[in-house]
């Protein structure tokens, strides 16, 4: 939560942060603002005290009504005119500019924190300052892993559209013909249309923008053996076939507020086969068996343990221990879910932190044959104290 940075930099010895970026791309900008800017700014913060914004003059008016932040300032009140023209040329005047800045706000005495990905050019541009910064990892990503009240409310709101749209596309499956060679086809016009992933695809976009969410991925829709690999998003000429797994995993985030959703349905249009029929029942117990053993305080680790045991029970291969495997269970349990569509905290082999109240995590056990396809169930879910609460209301089931 925002309320933990304070927190955290001081677990980690430092005094201070600077971030410099956009917040239109960079999440943690826009978390810790929740102002919306294509343009880089400035925020720094001391520990214990307010942070501060320091915006490009057009942006002011906008940022002082729409930011959380309150401590708002020109690029202009820190002579930014001056200082860029005094260096060799515009873009090493901008990082003298933000070391300047800096070095004013902040000092020198105390460390502050950077993210590890802070450009070189403004890294050095600070230290020649005299500037003591310490790149680390996981600092707010660490706070941006439990959420809070509105945070929730706004991924539950895309969640809505996730299952709406999902229930449509699963609808024009469903209502699909079957030609002679098992191809799923639908009439326009009179005439016949092969129904291709790009088809349901559109389906997916369409009811994404009329709640005001994107898919900044393509939404995937992987058919038949295709669906062996779990990030196959589905070619737009792919034709969807009779009687063949079909994986939907959806994972828009919303134009407004950011954040996003995520949530995966394995259908049958007709009749699954024996094979594919144990597969779908086994993650799906699998899948429950992990939701009723989530709770604050287990470890990521251990829940990715549980489903090996399952699966291994089962008679199906893992990835455990770091086993090459053709066929089987590839991939960790569940991952966070809020800004970004894989962020922490994970359900996987080296995720060692136990799980928080507020956490939301997918929970999406797999399994996967070259020679059948895959099948993949995933909910989202909120770590509370004593279990988790299911955000996910879509019903489950496989034949359509």
């Amino acid at each position: 939560m925002r309320k933990d940075v304070d927190k955290i930099l001081a677990k980690h010895g430092v005094g201070s942060m600077l971030l410099y970026s956009d917040s239109a791309k960079n999440v943690n900008m826009y978390y810790l603002t929740k102002f919306l800017a294509p343009d880089p700014f400035i925020l720094l913060k001391q520990v214990d005290q307010d942070p501060l914004m320091v915006v490009k003059q057009m942006e002011v008016p906008r940022a002082q009504k729409e930011s959380a932040i309150k401590n708002v300032h020109s690029y202009f009140d820190y002579d930014y005119i001056q200082t860029v023209k005094s260096a060799s040329d515009p873009k090493t005047g901008e990082t003298k500019f933000v070391a300047s800045v800096a070095k004013k706000e902040l000092g020198t005495k105390e460390t502050i924190y950077v993210p590890p990905n802070l450009p070189v050019t403004l890294a050095d541009a600070l230290r020649h300052e005299g500037l003591k910064i310490k790149p680390m990892f996981d600092v707010l990503e660490k706070a941006r892993e439990t959420k809070e009240n509105d945070e929730i409310e706004n991924i539950k709101s895309v969640q809505r559209a996730v299952e709406e749209a999902t229930s449509k596309a699963i609808g024009l499956i469903a209502n699909a013909e079957v030609d002679t060679n098992e191809t799923l086809f639908y009439r326009k016009s009179g005439r016949k249309e092969a129904l291709t992933a790009g088809k349901v695809r559109s389906v997916f976009d369409h009811t994404f923008a009329d709640h005001g969410c994107v898919a900044e991925e393509e939404t995937i829709i992987a058919c038949g053996n295709k669906g062996s690999d779990p990030h196959y998003s589905g070619e737009s000429k792919d034709i969807l076939k009779a009687n063949q797994p079909i994986v939907l995993d959806v994972f828009p985030k919303s134009v407004k507020n950011r954040y996003v959703s995520d949530m995966t349905r394995t259908i049958v249009k007709g009749t699954a086969s024996k094979t594919v029929r144990r597969m779908f029942e086994t993650v799906l117990q699998t899948k429950n068996a992990a939701m009723d053993a989530i709770k604050a305080g287990v470890l990521g680790s251990d829940m990715q343990s549980l489903c090996y045991d399952m699966f291994e029970k089962a008679g199906y291969q893992t990835v455990r221990g770091g086993k090459q495997i053709s066929k089987g269970y590839v991939h960790g349990l569940g991952h966070g879910i809020g800004l970004e569509i894989h962020e922490g905290p994970s359900m996987g082999d080296f995720y060692k932190y136990p799980l928080e109240e507020h956490n939301v995590t997918s929970v999406e056990p797999g399994l996967y044959d070259p020679k059948i396809g895959g099948v993949r169930i995933e909910d989202m879910i909120e770590v509370t104290k004593k279990g988790c609460n299911n955000l996910t209301h879509m019903d489950i089931f496989l034949a359509v």
